[in-house]
């Protein structure tokens, strides 16, 4: 079956992120590249309000090497699309523009609720979902989305100020995640995901299969199965597949009781820690902790997949995706006539 090949450009609260991939008309993803570049805008914004200049030079240059991996891939649609940081710093549609300009076409700069439903497309493309309702969360940098439906329709969509990134820089955390910080993650997790609460009532039925994507989750999943299974090496930890994984309440609970009380160098020795993701751990076991006690949730179904995949199945309207979810416009730009000079 023919293919189009799609790149994703994620301009993250983390991180920026391409994706590309080789896409058929039945829903297939072939990979073909991923790169990334830890940029932490989150943090800096809600610290100060704002990108500071040094980190909008830092995107501008990741962007540019981005574009040019995008280039040599021969992609033929580039859907561009920024997230909460850039959607919340002060100087965020500037620094957009100087972005738009290396990328060569728009960039959709989501509301929360678009990305809540570009993620819940990707994630039950991903994992398995059937004609009851599901909840889907995806974790990110600078927000957490939350998305309600089955295999054919969007029930409802939420989006909180709860990223890793985010909150981070609102506590102004170091190293260690103090008792009176994770306190204040407790505390704002309860009163920001009401929203989350609220959606869930309308659809009780959806807790009882919760799906979690992003990559703080993924990388809790991965450190679970490491402290739980025998494997020959942290490497091999690092790079366990983790789709469809369960993550047992119980356990999100016990990885946010170790996590606190450890510090940097103790986090980076547990298995298949990685140190891009080290610093942000403990708020993100905190957050789900939290979550899934307050929602009533017996576990979270790990997905691969999430906002870039949703992307994909949106720009090119695969089967996937049925006509009563498009309702979200984000581009889809042919490649040749968007490359960058």
């Amino acid at each position: 079956m023919p293919t189009v090949r799609v790149a994703i450009f994620d301009l993250g609260s983390s991180s920026f992120h391409l994706m590309v991939v080789d896409a058929s008309r039945d829903g297939v993803l072939i990979p073909v590249l991923r790169r990334r570049s830890f940029l932490h805008l989150g943090t800096e914004v809600a610290r100060t309000g704002a990108v500071p200049g040094d980190r909008a030079a830092s995107a501008v240059r990741t962007v540019r090497r981005l574009r040019t991996a995008a280039d040599e891939a021969e992609v033929d649609v580039v859907v561009a699309l920024a997230t909460a940081a850039l959607r919340d710093a002060t100087n965020g549609q500037k620094l957009l523009g100087r972005l738009e300009r290396v990328i060569g076409c728009p960039i959709t700069l989501l509301t929360g609720e678009e990305e809540a439903r570009l993620c819940f497309f990707g994630q039950r493309a991903g994992v398995w979902v059937g004609s009851e309702p599901v909840l889907g969360l995806d974790l990110g940098g600078g927000s957490l989305e939350a998305g309600i439906g089955n295999a054919l329709d969007v029930h409802a969509v939420t989006s909180v100020a709860l990223g890793t990134a985010r909150l981070r820089g609102e506590l102004d955390s170091g190293e260690f995640l103090t008792a009176r910080d994770r306190a204040r993650v407790v505390e704002l997790t309860q009163e920001r995901a009401e929203p989350i609460r609220s959606i869930l009532a309308g659809y009780p039925a959806a807790g009882h299969r919760a799906i979690a994507s992003g990559g703080t989750v993924r990388a809790l999943a991965r450190l679970a199965m490491g402290l739980h299974r025998s494997l020959p090496s942290s490497r091999s930890v690092s790079a366990l597949q983790v789709n469809q994984v369960e993550l047992p309440a119980g356990q999100l609970h016990e990885l946010a009781d170790r996590l606190a009380t450890l510090d940097l160098d103790a986090r980076l020795a547990l298995p298949g820690v990685q140190a891009r993701r080290a610093p942000f751990l403990p708020i993100g076991a905190v957050v789900l902790s939290t979550l899934v006690e307050m929602l009533g949730l017996q576990r979270l179904v790990v997905s691969d997949w999430g906002l870039r995949e949703g992307a994909v199945f949106r720009a090119l309207s695969l089967r996937s995706e049925r006509p009563s979810d498009q309702t979200v416009d984000g581009p889809a730009a042919p490649a040749s006539p968007a490359r960058a000079g």
